[in-house]
């Protein structure tokens, strides 16, 4: 059974930024993390729950890019929280 992945604007704030940067140091970069960071969305689409968990929420990584999506599984949804880079600090609400 494949799940509906909900990014929420937060989120999509934050992968708009991120996107804007990797095509400022080297045009192409950014599409590569799209590409990247949509394969998670697949993954988690067709295994939400085989990801690690902390608190209430759930951490995947992106392949070849330092950044960790923050989701929450309800019922037949996946909610993006956010996208950050492994090095930021968490926001306390998304655990460490």
């Amino acid at each position: 059974m494949s799940y509906t992945v909900l990014v929420l604007p937060e989120a999509t704030e934050e992968v708009a930024e991120i996107f804007t940067y990797y095509e400022g140091e080297k045009p192409g970069l950014g599409y590569r993390f799209q590409d990247a960071l949509t394969d998670c969305y697949r993954s988690l689409a067709l295994n939400p729950s085989g990801q690690k968990r902390k608190g209430d929420f759930r951490h995947a990584m992106v392949h070849q890019f330092p950044y960790r999506v923050v989701y929450e599984v309800r019922e037949h949804l996946v909610l993006i929280y956010q996208v950050r880079h492994t090095r930021r600090k968490p926001h306390p609400r998304f655990g460490p």
